[in-house]
C-alpha cells in the first residue's frame, strides 16, 4: 500500500459524490466555503435509519467476539489506520478486520468488513448497508425488466465495486471476493431489545471539535448474545463488480464520455480532480434539484448550484434574463414535478434552456397525456407557479368544482396524524427489519353546533415512548376509541396524503399475525381499520365504507398558493393558507385563543394559551415550538431544524415526519434518563398536535377563500 498526500485522497464518500456529480467534489472541500446542507447530520441519520447500528451488528456475524478481540481499526487518522490494518493482516491465519484501511495512490477506503485469508489467497470485501433486500431483487441481480441496474441500487453496487478495485490494486496476487450485507425483510429477529445492545452516542473529535457518531456496546458482548441474526443477508456480488468495472459510467450526469469509458478511467479522472482540488463543470441537469450545495438567500456561505447556473449562463447553456446573484429568484428546476410520472420536469425545462422559473413556457412542461379529472391539472399548477415568479407577486387560485365537495362532508370532522418508525434493527422479538411501529397520533375535532357555529378542540392523543414496549396494537386500539367512543364512527375522518392509510393497512397485517389469542379484540380492530381505509397497491381493490378523506388530494386539485413555493406538503401549505386567509390568521394571532379551557381546547398547552403566529418567528407556527431535544442539545436541535424539509422532496432530507421518528428512536434506549424521555415526549406531543391543527386551519382557510368562512364558537 503506497502513500500520498492525505488531504487529497478520493475516499468512499468522495467517490459517491463524484458519481452523483463530479462538480460536487470541489464544493465539498470545506476550505472552498460552500454551504453543505448535509454537514453534521451523521447523528440524525444514525437515529433515523440505523445504519451505524447495523454496521456494528455486522461484525458479530463474521466474528464471535469482535469487541474482546478488537477486530476494529479504531484510529481515524490515515497513517495510524493504515499501520494498524497492516498489523492485523500480518498474521498467517484467516483474519476478520472491521474498518480496514486501504490506500493505493490517491484512492483511500475504509472497508466495513475485510476478511483476509493468506492461505487461500483471498480477500473478502463486505459492504454493510441498512437497506432491505428480497429474493426477487437478488435473483434479478439488481436489474430491472430492461436489463439495466436499478437506479436505487447503483450507488451501493458502485460503492463495493470501488472498494474492490482499490483492494485489487493493493493486493494483485489475491482473489478479491465482493459482497453486500443487507437486511432481509422476510426474516425476523429472534430476541427482544437487540437495538439496546448498540447504543448511539456522540463524541467530539479532539482535532476538529465536530460531533461524531459512535456505537457503544458492552465490552463482554459476544455473538451468543444476539440470536441467530438470520435477517442479515449476505449477497455475493463479484459478478456485478466485474460487470461494473468494464461498464461505461453512463448513469452519472455531467461526465464526458472520454472520462467515463469504464471504472478505471473514471476513477483516474475524479482521483486527479480530488488530488488537484480542481473544479470541473460539465453542465446542469435534474441532479441539480437535489444538490446539497444550494444556499438560501440569507446564507453567508457560497452556493454551488448558483455558481453552476452562473457558469451555464456564461457558456450559453441556459438563457439569461434574471439576476443569478439574487438567490430568492426561483430557478427553473424549482418547477413542481407532481403528476408527471417518470418524466422529469426539471430535465424538461433545462432542455428548453430555461434558467429561471419565470421563463418557463407551457410547452416546456405540458404532459403527453392530459388528465380528465376534475380540478387543477398538473400543468395548471405549474403555470400558476411560473406566473408568480414572473410577476413577482402572490398567486392564489381555487377550483370551486373540487372544493364544493366540502359541502357534502358529514360533520363532525376528525383530523388525524400519525408518527411512526421503521427501525432497521428490530426493537422486538419476532419483528422484521423495517416493520412499521406506530407510536403516536393526534386527533382534532371540528363540530358544527345547532347555531351554525363551529367548535374546535384537540380531543385525543396517544404516545408511547417507553423503551421495550411494543406500541402498534395499542395504538390502533386507542385510535379506535378516539374515533368511535360509542362504538360507531360519526362524521368524516381526514388524513393528509397516504401515510395514515398505508400505516393502518400495515398494522392490520400485524394484528392478524398476532392472532386472537394475543389480541382478544382482533376482529374489532380489523373491522375498524377496514372501515376507514382503502386497499394499497399490494392488495385486492376495496374501499372502506367511511374511508378517510385525503386533504392533500383536495388541496392539489382545489387550491394553489405561491407562498407554498410549489409544494403541497402540510409544512408549507400551513403558512400559505395563513397568508392567503387573513381572517383565519388574525384569529390565530390572538392571545388566549388556543390552550386548555380556551376557545380551542388543547391537551398540551395550558390556560395561558399559545399564540401560533408570531412576527419574530416569521409567522410560521412550526417555528413557535421548542426544540425536540431540549436546551442541552441546542446544536442537535439546530441540525434537525436545518434538515427538516419537504416530504415530497427528492433529496433524502430528514423531514417533519423524520424528525419525530428520529426523536422516538432516541427514546428507545433504556439508558435514557426518565427526565430526558419525558421532555422529548412532551415536545413530540406538541409537534403532532400542530400537525392536526394545521389540517383544521387548512379547512378554515379554504372555507374563507370560498367565501363561506366558519364562525368559531
Amino acid at each position: 500500500m503506497s502513500t500520498a498526500s492525505k488531504a487529497r485522497y478520493l475516499s468512499k464518500s468522495r467517490f459517491k459524490l463524484a458519481l452523483e456529480c463530479p462538480t460536487r467534489l470541489f464544493y465539498a472541500k470545506e476550505s472552498n466555503g460552500y454551504f453543505d446542507k448535509n454537514q453534521d447530520n451523521d447523528f440524525l441519520h444514525a437515529l433515523a435509519d440505523g445504519g451505524n447500528q447495523v454496521g456494528e451488528l455486522a461484525k458479530f456475524k463474521y466474528h464471535p467476539n469482535p469487541i474482546g478481540e478488537a477486530i476494529t481499526v479504531e484510529p481515524l487518522g490515515y497513517e495510524e489506520a493504515l499501520s494498524q490494518t497492516r498489523l492485523k493482516m500480518s498474521t498467517s491465519t484467516r483474519t476478520v478486520i472491521a474498518e480496514a484501511a486501504l490506500l493505493h495512490e490517491t484512492f483511500f477506503v475504509r472497508v466495513d468488513i475485510l476478511i483476509h485469508d493468506p492461505v487461500a489467497k483471498t480477500i473478502e470485501i463486505i459492504e454493510v448497508k441498512s437497506k432491505s433486500i428480497d429474493d426477487a431483487t437478488i435473483a434479478s441481480r439488481f436489474k430491472n425488466d430492461k436489463g439495466n441496474f436499478q437506479a436505487k441500487w447503483l450507488p451501493y453496487l458502485y460503492d463495493v465495486t470501488f472498494q474492490s478495485e482499490v483492494a485489487r490494486r493493493c493486493f494483485p496476487e489475491y482473489k478479491i471476493i465482493s459482497k453486500l450485507l443487507l437486511l432481509d425483510s422476510d426474516e425476523v429477529c429472534d430476541i427482544d431489545a437487540l437495538h439496546q445492545k448498540f447504543k448511539i452516542v456522540t463524541v467530539k473529535d479532539p482535532q476538529s471539535g465536530k460531533a461524531r457518531v459512535r456505537i457503544e456496546t458492552a465490552p463482554d458482548l459476544t455473538r451468543d448474545d444476539l440470536g441467530r441474526l438470520n435477517f442479515l443477508r449476505e449477497v455475493l456480488v463479484s459478478d456485478i463488480v466485474h460487470e461494473l468495472r468494464a461498464k461505461p459510467i453512463d448513469n452519472t450526469p455531467h461526465v464526458p464520455s472520454e472520462h467515463g469509458r469504464d471504472l478505471n478511467t473514471f476513477m483516474s479522472w475524479v482521483g486527479r480532480l480530488q488530488a488537484e482540488g480542481a473544479l470541473y463543470f460539465g453542465g446542469v441537469s435534474k441532479a441539480c434539484k437535489s444538490c446539497q450545495f444550494r444556499a438560501g438567500p440569507n446564507e453567508p456561505k457560497k452556493s454551488g448550484v448558483h455558481d453552476c447556473w452562473q457558469t451555464a449562463l456564461s457558456q450559453g447553456m441556459l438563457d439569461s434574463g434574471r439576476d443569478i446573484e439574487d438567490r430568492s429568484e426561483p430557478l427553473s428546476i424549482d418547477i413542481w414535478g407532481g403528476g408527471s410520472g417518470s418524466v422529469s420536469m426539471a430535465d424538461r425545462v433545462l432542455e428548453a434552456r430555461r434558467a429561471f422559473l419565470a421563463h418557463v413556457q407551457e410547452d416546456d412542461v405540458r404532459p403527453k397525456n392530459q388528465s380528465n379529472e376534475i380540478g387543477m391539472s398538473s400543468l395548471e399548477r405549474r403555470m400558476f407557479q411560473v406566473k408568480a415568479a414572473n410577476e413577482k407577486t402572490n398567486v392564489v387560485e381555487i377550483n370551486e368544482d373540487v372544493l364544493s365537495a366540502i359541502d357534502n362532508w358529514e360533520w363532525p370532522l376528525h383530523m388525524i396524524d400519525f408518527e411512526t418508525s421503521a427501525p432497521a434493527i428490530p426493537f422486538f422479538k419476532d419483528m422484521h427489519p423495517y416493520q412499521t411501529l406506530a407510536f403516536q397520533f393526534s386527533h382534532h375535532i371540528m363540530e358544527k353546533l345547532p347555531s351554525g357555529k363551529v367548535k374546535i378542540r384537540h380531543a385525543n392523543q396517544w404516545i408511547s415512548t417507553k423503551a421495550e414496549s411494543f406500541p402498534s396494537i395499542e395504538f390502533v386500539r386507542q385510535l379506535r376509541n378516539a374515533l368511535m367512543p360509542g362504538g360507531r364512527l360519526v362524521g368524516t375522518v381526514f388524513r393528509y396524503h397516504n401515510h395514515e392509510n398505508s400505516v393502518l393497512r400495515s398494522l392490520r397485517k400485524t394484528i392478524l399475525d398476532e392472532g386472537q389469542s394475543l389480541v382478544p379484540d382482533m376482529e374489532a380492530l380489523v373491522e375498524f381499520i377496514d372501515l376507514i381505509t382503502k386497499s394499497t397497491s399490494s392488495e385486492a381493490s376495496f374501499e372502506g365504507e367511511k374511508q378517510m378523506v385525503d386533504l392533500h388530494r383536495l388541496i392539489q386539485k382545489g387550491y394553489y398558493s405561491s407562498v407554498a413555493g410549489g409544494s403541497i406538503s402540510l409544512k408549507y401549505m400551513l403558512p400559505a393558507v395563513l397568508h392567503d386567509a387573513p381572517a383565519v390568521s388574525d384569529f390565530y394571532r390572538k392571545p388566549k385563543i388556543y390552550g386548555a379551557g380556551l376557545v380551542i381546547d388543547s391537551l398540551n398547552f395550558n390556560q395561558e394559551g399559545h399564540v401560533w403566529l408570531q412576527a419574530d418567528k416569521g409567522n410560521d407556527p412550526y417555528k413557535t415550538l421548542p426544540g425536540i431535544f431540549g436546551p442541552d442539545y441546542g446544536e442537535l436541535d439546530a441540525i434537525i431544524s436545518r434538515l427538516a424539509g419537504d416530504e415530497e422532496g427528492e433529496d433524502g432530507a430528514i423531514n417533519q415526519g423524520g424528525l419525530a421518528m428520529t426523536a422516538y428512536n432516541y427514546t428507545q434506549f433504556t439508558s435514557l434518563q426518565d427526565a430526558d424521555r419525558e421532555r422529548i415526549q412532551s415536545a413530540l406531543l406538541r409537534y403532532c398536535e400542530l400537525d392536526t391543527l394545521a389540517m383544521v386551519i387548512l379547512v378554515q382557510g379554504v372555507m374563507e377563500l370560498r367565501g363561506t368562512p366558519l364562525t368559531i364558537q
